[in-house]
């Protein structure tokens, strides 16, 4: 992929990330036009290249996370290799990683240490519960974190369990905010001259996007209850299903939008009673909730999912048919929008994925029209990289991989 034209083109990293949160981060960064360099250590590298789905060898889980970036198969458990390792920190812009908080101190590698030696160093870090806490140094994964930071209890239905959402929204939010700051750290590196640390913790990022139901809380000392598909703000609002054998969600917001549907349907009985702008209106609405979802979830039983979206758009009603994945990436608005890339992968095949959501001028900043970024082979950009940054000769490099500190190449 080319970085050229793209803000953060010329920032070195060095990725010590592995699996989801932290690997989604520099990814994020990489389609900002930075140079990644994904240090990987025996015996088969980051993890995710052991997850499915796989195609002749290949982890499309891998290859979805890591396109574009190089790999460098450096063994950190030898001195040797801790050595290179400091060395390349002092060429590079940053450091991102996301191991149990205090393992790289020990190793010698922690930010302290190599500031010393680049002070320009911004340092990030990902952690379950952060580096500091009760909780610090406690294992967690993603629906941990969804647990924990309350959005499992969020999730589900009345009278059900705990629900976690399908997929690691933990992982990818923790990563966009540690994206987010490591960016506002070359910004304030420009003013200062000086790298700082940044972290970000998956239960403080869950926390922090529960948006009213923490609001709630803080204000009445009552947590929110589960409520599927609903939401007090508005009726109708639920989930729908269609003559077809679709689902359509749809969001009935404000009085006026209620007064509309409802009369369309030939309730204005319903409309009547119901109706209102004042906040009595609107917790009597609520409260009848149920009553007025089966009401409109008659009448959407009778339309296909196609008229039911086509009569409540026509009132300006938001609304949306329910679509799985292999319909979107057929979806032909997501298509003109560059969202759907196709790829042509030595092993994987002809895929398509996802694109970089991030619009400069109405052009993605991931995946280019005419790209066909790859995921790099284990180690293949080893040589090449010791050879480029600090000067290493063949012989030193074929020496390191002889004493397995180059474990792969």
């Amino acid at each position: 992929m080319s970085s050229s034209g793209k803000p953060l083109a010329g920032i070195r990293i060095l990725d010590l990330t592995w699996v989801y949160s932290g690997p989604y981060c520099t990814s994020l960064l990489l389609d900002l036009g930075a140079e990644v360099i994904k240090i990987e250590g025996p015996d088969f590298g980051d993890h995710t290249r052991t997850f499915p789905p796989f195609k002749n060898g290949g982890s499309g889980y891998f290859y979805a996370l890591n396109r574009g970036k190089k790999s460098l198969a450096l063994n950190l458990k030898t001195e040797r290799g801790k050595e290179l390792f400091s060395r390349l920190s002092e060429k590079c812009d940053m450091v991102v990683e996301n191991f149990v908080p205090g393992v790289l101190e020990r190793m010698g590698l922690g930010y302290e240490r190599l500031k010393r030696h680049n002070p320009r160093l911004i340092y990030g870090s990902i952690h379950g519960f952060g580096s500091w806490g009760p909780y610090s140094s406690w294992p967690c994964v993603d629906p941990v974190a969804q647990a924990m930071g309350g959005l499992m209890d969020q999730s589900g239905f009345p009278g059900g369990p705990p629900v976690k959402t399908g997929p690691a929204v933990a992982d990818a939010v923790a990563g966009t905010y540690l994206a987010l700051g490591l960016v506002a750290a070359v910004l304030e590196r420009e003013k200062t001259g000086l790298g700082r640390r940044v972290e970000v913790s998956m239960h403080d990022a869950v926390f922090s996007v529960l948006e009213e139901s923490v609001v709630r809380a803080g204000m009445t000392g009552n947590a929110l209850p589960r409520r599927g598909n609903t939401d007090p703000l508005g009726a109708p609002w639920d989930a729908f299903a269609t003559a077809d054998g679709k689902w359509i969600m749809v969001c009935s917001l404000g009085a006026d939008r209620f007064d509309k549907i409802y009369r369309l349907l030939g309730r204005e009985d319903i409309a009547e009673k119901f109706g209102g702008d004042a906040e009595e209106d609107f917790a009597r609405r609520s409260e009848n909730l149920a009553e007025l979802n089966a009401i409109f979830s008659g009448y959407a039983r009778t339309r296909t999912a196609a008229q039911l979206v086509e009569t409540l758009h026509s009132l300006r009603i938001p609304c949306g048919i329910v679509k799985d994945v292999v319909e979107l990436l057929d979806d032909p608005h997501l298509a003109e929008r560059n969202m759907v890339v196709p790829i042509d992968h030595p092993r994987l095949g002809k895929i398509r994925t996802y694109n970089n959501p991030i619009m400069f001028d109405q052009k993605s900043l991931g995946i280019r029209p005419g790209e066909n970024p790859l995921d790099p082979e284990l180690g293949a950009d080893s040589a090449d990289i010791l050879a480029g940054w600090l000067g290493l000769t063949e012989e030193e490099i074929r020496t390191l991989a002889r004493k397995k500190i180059l474990w792969k190449s």
